[in-house]
């Protein structure tokens, strides 16, 4: 039997990698952020609320990192983000989640198309 792939976004991914490098378990990462239990592993994406409580439990997480992939994992200062700062990782969040978007509009309409000919298919099939 074959195992169903699991896919999760590279957020998720990189906030687990985070929390393995804390050597926590996730029980006590989410005790400590208060984000919904098995939430970072679902197939789903995140939501702003999740982004948030993860930001605001560990300030030192770098935005570039965490939206990106790029960079240091961990800002080399600790100092709490500016407003400026903050602002311009809501854009990159929600210009990633547009993308997203288009994607799976795309991917959408991909699938009905498909629809489209296998119906088309089947009545020529079906008029023979």
């Amino acid at each position: 039997m074959q195992e169903k792939q699991r896919n999760i976004s590279p957020i998720k991914e990189r906030i687990l990698y985070f929390i393995d490098t804390l050597n926590i378990s996730k029980r006590e990462f989410y005790a400590r952020t208060s984000i919904s239990r098995g939430t970072l592993e679902s197939s789903t994406g995140i939501t702003e609320d999740t982004l948030a409580k993860f930001i605001a439990t560990f300030p030192e997480i770098s935005l570039d990192w965490l939206m990106l992939g790029r960079g240091e994992m961990v800002r080399q200062e600790n100092k709490p983000l500016s407003e400026s700062e903050l602002l311009d990782m809501s854009r990159q969040l929600i210009a990633a989640k547009d993308d997203i978007i288009g994607l799976q509009k795309d991917h959408i309409e991909s699938l009905m198309e498909r629809i489209r000919l296998m119906q088309q298919l089947a009545a020529a099939q079906n008029s023979r």
